[in-house]
């Protein structure tokens, strides 16, 4: 339909149009006195037809709806007016119908008119009207004039705020503002998800474990690898700042597909290639061993205690390993270097030599149906009996000895991970252990520790040193020595009771942060996680984020769990 423009003209009647048509033999004669005037252009009344109808009926009503459609659209923070309610796609362009609240594209605008006999569109970019019944944009001299002048009143109070915010704020402003500002919601929190690109939920599940761990995010969003200066190829931290970049620096809250990581994995792990599940904590390991590597840290295994990397400085933690001969109680203690703590849900099987492990807590040789995490805790600290199997350097022969071997954790790390060995692998292939494990929200880490764990014989005070009797010079020396002696071990055997027995230091109390599922079984499972922010938890199922309560988490049969110290939780 062509459009229509209605005109205002006054009628020609045929003695003013001689009268007013001049008479070229006239002119010639009298150029100066009969001047001729051109006609006068006529503004249109109206943009069309069906506009007039309208405006005639509702003028007030028109220029109030108008007029907030200009003020939505001039409002560059919002983007109701660049999304189509029907389809749901950010567009460049939509319709804003000028008789009620619909925004569409071009396609679904048209749906509406004619569903709803709205007939004007207001042009989210220009502003512009648009007739759908003419199919064509109008010049509407009344619309056009309250465009132009709402347009510059918008304007010009974008300037003057501008003025007033640029003005220095007094130190009352400033009082003021600091103690009434929140942070907004679900902006720029790292509240996302990561969509699915071919069974990766496992890697989603950990990037999010990263994502909420503060030591992490304040080292990559304060610059800790600067991605722009790097020349390394194939670096994992790179892909990886790239995702807290994008998590904590945009307003967005639809999933992100994480591709440059993907195919560094890839790169870097031919295993990782394909669209195949793998092991969430298999691939944690790899993560991290990749940023350990690519942010400066030690190759050396012998020092590795000295590595300053974000990865030794948020997981990095010992064990103590010690070995007991049953001959002659000789200790020997070894230092492994750790970054999780891996617990067993099945007892273990009996020894080569008929031997099983002491301090198995679990009852038969069978799995029950519901184990704590303290109970695996205690079985991994409990001494066990190697048999007759260990040469001791102490005993004289080459005979083999009886010996225990218990593992103490000698040093805590600020994030502690914990994985519950959920998969095992038999003579008849892998399988899946779904054995319900309670953990607790809070873990107190004493019990586990390497001084928790010494004997009661290890508390005593040391055998004295006899003291010389006698009168002489040398005798009274030698006695006030052995004095001396006995009163430094007694002290120091104090101080380590006193050590071994006082209240556990914070840094030994944690917070848990983050929670990893596999639902499923081992070949056709899914991972999910949980994490905490800003004392929220969330539930994280590939690009869907949703709320939850920590009863629900508390409730999941969990395959990791990362623990925070409790000096640190504040920071989540």
């Amino acid at each position: 339909m062509s459009s229509t423009i209605v005109l205002k003209r006054s009628v020609a009647t045929a003695a003013s149009s001689a009268a007013t048509s001049p008479n070229p033999k006239s002119v010639g004669k009298n150029k100066a006195a009969a001047a001729v005037k051109e006609p006068t252009p006529v503004q249109a009344a109206y943009g069309c037809s069906h506009i007039k109808l309208l405006l005639d009926s509702a003028m007030v009503s028109v220029r109030d709806s108008y007029v907030s459609a200009i003020r939505l659209l001039a409002d560059q923070n919002r983007l109701d007016a660049q999304t189509c309610t029907k389809c749901n796609e950010v567009l460049t362009r939509t319709m804003l119908c000028l008789q009620c609240s619909n925004v569409a594209c071009q396609k679904e605008a048209e749906a509406h008119s004619k569903a709803t006999r709205h007939m004007f569109g207001i042009d989210s970019k220009s502003a512009s009207m648009y007739c759908f019944l003419c199919q064509d944009f109008i010049y509407d001299p009344f619309i056009e004039k309250t465009r132009v002048t709402k347009q510059a009143e918008l304007m010009e109070g974008n300037i003057r705020k501008k003025r007033k915010l640029e003005e220095k704020s007094s130190p009352d402003d400033l009082k003021y503002i600091e103690t009434n500002t929140t942070s907004a919601p679900c902006r720029a929190t790292g509240l996302r998800g990561f969509y699915n690109m071919g069974a990766t939920c496992f890697i989603s599940v950990v990037l999010q474990s990263l994502i909420h761990n503060p030591i992490m995010r304040n080292f990559y969003l304060s610059d800790g690898h600067r991605a722009k200066e790097c020349a390394q190829v194939n670096c994992m931290s790179c892909a990886v700042e790239e995702v807290f970049a994008e998590f904590f620096t945009s307003d967005k809250v639809e999933g992100f597909g994480p591709t440059n990581l993907l195919i560094t994995s890839w790169k870097c792990d031919q295993a990782l290639a394909g669209c195949k599940q793998q092991d969430a904590h298999e691939y944690l390991q790899f993560l991290l061993n990749q940023l350990h590597t690519t942010n400066g840290g030690v190759t050396d295994n012998t020092k590795t205690g000295s590595c300053k990397c974000i990865i030794h400085r948020c997981f990095y933690g010992k064990l103590q390993s010690d070995v007991t001969c049953g001959n002659c109680h000789n200790v020997t203690t070894a230092l492994d270097p750790v970054m999780d703590l891996s617990l067993e849900l099945k007892p273990k099987p009996k020894g080569k030599r008929g031997h099983q492990t002491n301090g198995d807590d679990f009852g038969s040789a069978t799995t029950p149906e519901v184990l704590t995490l303290q109970e695996c805790l205690e079985r991994f600290t409990t001494p066990e009996k190697l048999g007759i199997e260990y040469n001791c350097v102490k005993c004289s022969g080459s005979t083999l000895q009886e010996a225990t071997k218990q593992l103490t954790v000698k040093r805590l790390p600020p994030v502690l991970c914990i994985q519950l060995k959920r998969f095992e692998h038999s003579s008849s292939g892998f399988s899946k252990i779904d054995t319900k494990v309670r953990f607790p929200a809070q873990l107190d880490m004493t019990p586990y520790i390497t001084r928790s764990k010494r004997k009661p014989t290890d508390l005593s005070i040391p055998a004295q040193i006899p003291i010389p009797t006698g009168n002489s010079k040398k005798e009274k020396a030698a006695a006030a020595a052995a004095l001396a002696s006995n009163a430094a071990a007694a002290a120091a055997a104090a101080a380590a009771s006193a050590a071994i027995l006082s209240p556990p230091p914070s840094n030994f109390q944690y917070e848990l942060l983050t929670v990893v599922v596999h639902d499923g079984q081992i070949d056709t499972g899914h991972y999910y996680s949980y994490s905490k922010s800003n004392g929220q938890w969330f539930k994280f199922n590939d690009s869907v984020v949703s709320a939850a309560t920590e009863a629900q988490v508390l409730a999941e049969k969990a395959y990791l769990l990362f623990y925070i110290v409790r000096s640190l939780s504040t920071l989540t």
